[in-house]
């Protein structure tokens, strides 16, 4: 009887054991990110019902922030095409696909200033550790290479990874078309969008804002091109974050 209860026990530990791989099998491990605003006690921010963004609001003037991850911006781009994320591209040492980017989309709305503007250079990420990540569209140096690895040239350049899959396509078109670019004013009765971006958040991040600093509302002369900015205001825009890898199961 000893030896028969052996032999059940053995079998269900293999069982156990064939299990667990086929299990390992169907899954795989990923990057995942979920997002929620933090919003303050003031009507002047509130998030939009249709499309989930946060939206700051005064006097007919409207700053929408909408966060974007890589499911949606493959949706938008393509997965062969888009700029904004490493989907698809063999990573060295990993055994999941990193983000490429930290992607927002930004629209200005002006329906009563003569015009407005938000420069993508005096935006900057706040980390709930006091530090900082400057957007990509800033000028000058956007991250610190001892901090930051840029994994974009497995994608459109050098010799690793897929690049033969992808070398001939050409990044910038869409860069162009979609970044939120500086010297962009919004006259009265319309708007502008555009993705701004920042490095990828770093492990342990709970929480950030996403800060614009010298909104400009309003300048000496009403002409664009002409006058001088004479009407300013901050915003900032406040997020919990929960991100990392997990086990989740092939499709």
């Amino acid at each position: 009887m000893k030896y028969t209860h052996g032999l059940l026990c053995l079998a269900m530990v293999a069982g156990g054991c064939a299990t667990l791989k086929s299990l390992e099998s169907q899954s795989h491990r990923e990057y995942f990110i979920d997002v929620d605003p933090i919003l303050p006690e003031t009507q002047t921010y509130y998030v939009d019902p249709i499309d989930s963004s946060v939206v700051w609001s005064e006097k007919g003037v409207q700053v929408k922030v909408k966060f974007y991850d890589d499911k949606m911006l493959d949706a938008e781009y393509g997965v062969l095409y888009t700029p904004y994320t490493l989907t698809g591209v063999d990573i060295p040492d990993l055994d999941y696909t990193p983000p490429l980017w930290t992607v927002f989309e930004v629209t200005v709305i002006n329906r009563t200033r003569e015009r407005v503007e938000l420069d993508p250079n005096n935006t900057v990420l706040r980390l709930d550790d006091g530090s900082r990540l400057l957007s990509r569209q800033g000028v000058g140096n956007w991250y610190d290479r001892d901090e930051y690895y840029d994994y974009s040239y497995l994608k459109w350049g050098g010799q690793a990874g897929n690049v033969q899959y992808h070398a001939h396509l050409d990044r910038n078109p869409l860069w162009n078309k979609s970044a939120f670019r500086r010297e962009k004013p919004v006259r009265k009765g319309s708007k502008y969008s555009g993705k701004l971006t920042f490095p990828p958040l770093p492990e342990g991040t709970k929480s950030f804002t996403l800060e614009v600093d010298g909104f400009i509302l309003a300048f000496d002369r009403f002409a664009v091109g002409y006058g001088n900015p004479v009407e300013f205001t901050d915003l900032q825009f406040k997020f919990n974050v929960e991100h990392g890898v997990r086990w989740a199961e092939k499709k």
